[in-house]
């Protein structure tokens, strides 16, 4: 398997990449050889060809390449078959990495490649192709572009190559027979010789660094904050205020009246301190709307709790309270006093100065 695998990329290489046409190639001893084949207009008829290397003692077949041509008015190519069991043939090239490929761009050529990197070893059938016969005629096989290699058991190769030569051919009754021998064209291998390389200057492009930078005020909004629940409203609790239980100095203790103390007024003098718990008057919580298209629940009402006045804290309130009306009347009586007081002496210093007169 792995030579198998080394084989078709080196035959894909073969065929994919020009290569230097080698210099020191040597003309080499290969026959390629075909039997005649007769037929009718209409007809489909197949061509063997045999291969024999004669390549120097100790070296096999390595690699292979080159080109057939055919007149594609007289013959339409079908197939390539590496073996014929009719015939009981099978080609020495089976199994390895070959390759044959009709040549599109250019009617009647057929391009075609080997390589095995142990070498092949025996020599006899190549490869059959079937033709259809479009007419009256007759055309030979030219073969043109033949180099090969030798390889040894160290693995060294030597290049070799033959010149173009007329091989076989198909005919119809009555058209003269194609003879083996050379023909008139120039030797012209697979693919051509590498060209030098032309080294070219590519052309200053303009830079981008005098480019404005589009500058953008708005901030992304970050796509995991919480967003409200659309159709609900959340209920605010309900707002209570501290009863006080307050009555006028001299008066009874009322039983069971309740009045919010105002902020601004100031507390009595004397406060009684309750006898029972009063109760707190109750205070219906504020319903909670519902989504549309349900039907709104009243909140269930619970009562407040009961709150106890502080006794200690009413108490310390009213004793402050007294103590500063008792300041404030002290105070104005001795303003009074020492307005008295002025308005005395400066009598008596009017009258000092009449006597002394």
């Amino acid at each position: 398997m792995k030579r198998f695998f080394a084989a078709l990329i080196a035959v894909l290489l073969l065929l994919a990449i020009p290569t230097v046409a080698n210099a020191a190639a040597e003309e080499g001893e290969m026959l390629i050889s075909s039997d005649k084949v007769t037929g009718e207009v209409d007809s489909v008829v197949k061509v063997d060809f045999y291969l024999y290397a004669n390549l120097p003692d100790g070296r096999l077949l390595d690699s292979l390449s080159g080109t057939m041509k055919f007149d594609p008015e007289f013959l339409t190519l079908g197939a390539i078959n590496q073996e014929d069991p009719d015939q009981n043939l099978v080609s020495l090239m089976k199994g390895k990495a070959s390759n044959f490929q009709y040549n599109i761009s250019e009617n009647g050529t057929m391009n075609f490649a080997f390589i095995d990197a142990f070498g092949v070893e025996g020599s006899g059938f190549w490869f059959q192709a079937e033709f259809r016969i479009e007419k009256e005629g007759a055309t030979d096989f030219v073969f043109n572009g033949i180099s090969y290699t030798g390889i040894d058991d160290a693995y060294s190769t030597v290049s070799y190559y033959i010149e173009p030569r007329s091989v076989g051919g198909v005919y119809t009754e009555g058209e003269s027979v194609p003879t083996d021998n050379a023909v008139e064209e120039t030797f012209a291998p697979l693919t051509p010789a590498v060209a030098t390389p032309v080294v070219t200057t590519p052309t200053p492009k303009p830079s981008n660094s005098g480019q404005q930078v589009p500058v953008t005020s708005t901030l992304p909004t970050f796509s995991a904050n919480p967003s409200a629940p659309s159709g609900l409203v959340t209920p605010q609790p309900a707002v209570t205020s501290m009863p006080m239980t307050t009555h006028e100095a001299g008066a009874s203790a009322p039983t069971g009246t309740e009045t919010e103390a105002p902020a601004a007024e100031t507390a009595p003098a004397e406060v009684v301190e309750p006898t029972e718990e009063v109760p707190a008057e109750e205070t219906p919580a504020a319903p909670v709307a519902e989504a549309p298209g349900d039907t709104a629940v009243p909140a269930e009402i619970t009562p407040n709790d009961t709150t106890k006045t502080e006794p200690a804290a009413v108490e310390e309130t009213g004793n402050s309270n007294t103590i500063l009306i008792i300041g404030v009347i002290i105070g104005i009586v001795a303003v009074i006093g020492l307005g008295a007081l002025a308005i005395v002496l400066v009598l008596k210093r009017r009258k000092m100065n009449e006597e002394d007169e």
